[in-house]
């Protein structure tokens, strides 16, 4: 069961996601370039997709709120493979994980509401490192960004009910 994986204390402020939702995110980076969050679970990577219509299956996320704020996101792509979209603190990349137990702790993520139908996403692996999912626009590209200040523009997501 999910939420006895990601029990925490902390906090944050949202209002635009709910457990069981199907979402797709869109990069607000402000380079032109692809933007839709995309899983590509037939090898477990993640970038930016064109658009959401086929053959991008895998930028729809269901949504799962396992604690109060905190989140793990399932890409529900048509080919088989891992799902979860998993932060690496230790590296800064970002990918797909077949499951969300122990061992991958970047799959849950603290969401923060920081303006009309907009958020930013904090990974909450255990590892310290780089935290706050990244579009980078210009390659198509997702990594985590130390912060979410102006020159991370990628760091900020626009929430589309699906």
């Amino acid at each position: 069961m999910l939420l006895s994986l990601f029990s925490s204390n902390l906090q944050a402020t949202n209002s635009l996601l709910n457990h069981g939702d199907m979402v797709y995110l869109e990069c607000q980076g402000d380079v032109p370039g692809n933007k839709w969050l995309d899983g590509r679970t037939a090898n477990g990577t993640v970038g930016l997709a064109p658009n959401t219509s086929s053959p991008y299956t895998g930028t729809k996320w269901k949504v799962y709120e396992v604690d109060d704020g905190m989140f793990a996101f399932k890409c529900m792509g048509n080919v088989d493979g891992s799902r979860w979209l998993d932060g690496r603190t230790a590296d800064g990349s970002v990918g797909l994980a077949p499951k969300t137990n122990q061992q991958f702790t970047g799959t849950k993520w603290q969401v923060f509401e920081v303006d009309d139908e907009i958020v930013t996403l904090k990974c909450m692996g255990e590892i310290e490192g780089s935290r706050w999912l990244d579009g980078r626009t210009a390659n198509s590209t997702v990594g985590l960004a130390p912060k979410t200040s102006q020159q991370f523009t990628g760091t900020r997501w626009k929430v589309v009910k699906a």
